[in-house]
C-alpha cells in the first residue's frame, strides 16, 4: 500500500481564564463629624495665700494648691493620650477636632490627600486609609475599554482592560458574559463560548456535530484529513470501524479511492480490485 496519510491535528485555542468581577469602588463615607471637647472644668478651692480663709483647716492652702496640681497633671495625661490621624501631634481636648476613619485630626489636618481641600463637614473617600476629595476620587476611577465612561459600580477587568458588566458583553447574542470563560476572535471581538465555537468550529463529517473541547479533556483536536474534520473518536477505518492514529503510522489512515481506511481494510479492497 501507499504510505500512510498524515492528518492535520489543529488544536483549539483555549479561551482565556474568566474575568473576574473584581470590586465596587469606595462609597462616600459620611461627614467628617468636628467634635468640641467640653470645657475644662473650674478648679475649686479658693486663692493660694500665706493667710488661711475663715474656717479653713491649718494646712488647707496646702490642700488646694495640691489639687490644681494634681487636675492638671491629669489635663496634660488626657492631652498626650489624644493624637492627630495626620502629623502625630497632641490634639487638645479643649480644641475642635474631627473623628474620622476611627482616628482623631486636628481640623487643619484632615485634608484631601490630593488637591489639600479642607474635608471638615463635607463628604470623603476613604480608598485605602487615604482620604480623598469627591473630584479627586473620581479622577482615580477607571474607564470602560468600550463605552469611554468612568466606571462607578462594579468593575470587569479583562484583556487588560476594564469594563462595566453592561458593556462586557457577546458581539452575537449581546448577553453579559460577566465572570464567564470567553474567546477573542482575530478581530479582538468579545464572544461567548458557545457564539465563538459556532461560528469558528469545524463541523465533523462523520457525526456532523460541532468539535467543541468537552470537560473531561476530549477533542481538545480537530482532525484534519482528506479536506475533512473528524471528532478524534470519528476518525474510524469506514469499513471495520477501528479507531485510527492521526500520526503517520501502521495504525494510521491509508486512504483509498477518497474513503478513510485502515491499513488491513486497504489491502484488502487494494487486492479486491486488482484483476
Amino acid at each position: 500500500p501507499p504510505p500512510p496519510e498524515e492528518a492535520t491535528l489543529t488544536q483549539h485555542s483555549t479561551p482565556p481564564p474568566p474575568p473576574p468581577s473584581l470590586y465596587t469602588p469606595v462609597p462616600p463615607v459620611s461627614s467628617a463629624e468636628m467634635l468640641h471637647s467640653p470645657p475644662a472644668p473650674q478648679l475649686q478651692g479658693g486663692v493660694v495665700g500665706s493667710q488661711h480663709g475663715q474656717g479653713a483647716p491649718p494646712g488647707g492652702d496646702k490642700q488646694v494648691l495640691q489639687g490644681q496640681q494634681h487636675i492638671q497633671s491629669e489635663l496634660l495625661d488626657c492631652e498626650s493620650k489624644e493624637l492627630c490621624g495626620f502629623c502625630r501631634k497632641s490634639v487638645p481636648l479643649a480644641s475642635p477636632a474631627i473623628e474620622a476613619m476611627n482616628r482623631t485630626y486636628h481640623p487643619a489636618c484632615f485634608l484631601c490627600r490630593q488637591c489639600r481641600h479642607p474635608l471638615a463637614g463635607e463628604l470623603y473617600y476613604n480608598k485605602a486609609g487615604t482620604p480623598l476629595c469627591e473630584p479627586c476620587y473620581q479622577a482615580t476611577l477607571e474607564q470602560c475599554g468600550r463605552c469611554g465612561q468612568v466606571i462607578q459600580d462594579q468593575v470587569i477587568r479583562a484583556l487588560d482592560k476594564a469594563f462595566h458588566p453592561a458593556c462586557f458583553t457577546c458581539v452575537v447574542c449581546s448577553q453579559p458574559i460577566g465572570a464567564e470563560r470567553f474567546a477573542v476572535d482575530d478581530n479582538n471581538e468579545l464572544h461567548c463560548l458557545l457564539d465563538y465555537y459556532r461560528r469558528f468550529a469545524s463541523r465533523c463529517c462523520v457525526c456532523e456535530q460541532l468539535i467543541i473541547p468537552a470537560p473531561d479533556g476530549r477533542d481538545l483536536y480537530t482532525v484534519e484529513c482528506l479536506g475533512r474534520s473528524f471528532h478524534e473518536a470519528c476518525y474510524c477505518c469506514q469499513v471495520c470501524g477501528v479507531q485510527l492514529s492521526p500520526e503517520p503510522t501502521d495504525q494510521g489512515c491509508f486512504p483509498l479511492d477518497d474513503r478513510i481506511l485502515c491499513k488491513p481494510c486497504h489491502i484488502n479492497l487494494a487486492q479486491q480490485s486488482t484483476p
